[in-house]
């Protein structure tokens, strides 16, 4: 009986975070990773490093990875591709780090109109960073809510100032555009102490325009997202969803999204 119960708590614990969340659905089932694959799972390398804990709802990244030893990065991603949403999830660091970046700053990130060669690291993509990095920092930076635009034909507009730094009040300019990869740091550290979760709301309107929110507060914007296909600059519109293992590890949660139809995110702008 007591047994009965202690699942009946967790499973009631895991519901919390998605009650009132109407349209909302699971994009991790908490049990196993269906929907999901990852790139070490498309090279043939074996198993990928995420695996779950089924018991905790969680994705456990370098769960099995054994302490100071060298390990390699791995991309999870979206079996299907989305267009027009608002995507949840919730990210804990853990205290593990790994060769070669034992003693640098952590490091992951949540990627978007992932595309292209899946076998690929990194694929075609936009990313918002997850790290703690100081905001100030410039160098080996790895901070929550700075942008990266990974491959040279992808190109975004982003309000920066001066090389580095986003700021809502800037001047908008292009980042990316034939270049392998460009970047535009956030300018707010709005994640939560070491070991505590943080929640991402990500907005996605096609190719039209991308909100990076953290724990309620907006650190980066993104619009008119574009790519080339046969040298003809086209609206990016859609892409699968990717999470990074990058020397770091820590958990995932609560993934889910909210497909909005296309009317209504037009309206929305």
């Amino acid at each position: 009986m007591m047994n009965l119960i202690s699942v009946f708590c967790l499973s009631l614990i895991l519901s919390l975070p998605l009650i009132g969340e109407e349209g909302f659905v699971a994009l991790f089932n908490g049990k196993d990773l269906s929907g999901w694959k990852s790139n070490r799972d498309e090279n043939e390398k074996g198993r990928g490093l995420f695996s779950v804990d089924p018991n905790a709802g969680t994705i456990h990244v370098y769960a099995d990875a054994k302490d100071g030893a060298k390990q390699p990065i791995d991309c999870l991603y979206t079996e299907k591709e989305y267009s027009d949403y608002v995507l949840k999830l919730e990210y804990k660091w853990l205290d593990r780090r790994f060769p070669p970046r034992e003693k640098h700053d952590r490091d992951a990130g949540l990627l978007f109109h992932v595309h292209g060669n899946l076998q690929k690291l990194w694929p075609f993509c936009l990313e918002m960073q997850l790290g703690e990095s100081d905001p100030e920092k410039t160098d080996k930076r790895y901070l929550t809510g700075d942008l990266w635009v990974i491959g040279k034909d992808i190109q975004v507009m982003n309000s920066k100032e001066g090389r580095y730094f986003y700021k809502p009040d800037a001047a908008m300019t292009t980042i990316g555009k034939n270049k392998s990869y460009d970047y535009s740091y956030a300018t707010i550290n709005a994640e939560k102490p070491h070991g505590e979760w943080n929640e991402i709301t990500l907005t996605v309107r096609a190719g039209k325009e991308a909100t990076f929110d953290l724990n309620g507060t907006v650190v980066n914007k993104i619009s008119s997202m574009t790519t080339l296909v046969d040298g003809e600059r086209v609206s990016l519109e859609k892409g699968r969803i990717g999470l990074q293992a990058e020397y770091a590890e820590l958990l995932y949660r609560n993934i889910r999204i909210k497909e909005l139809p296309e009317k209504e995110a037009e309206v929305s702008e």
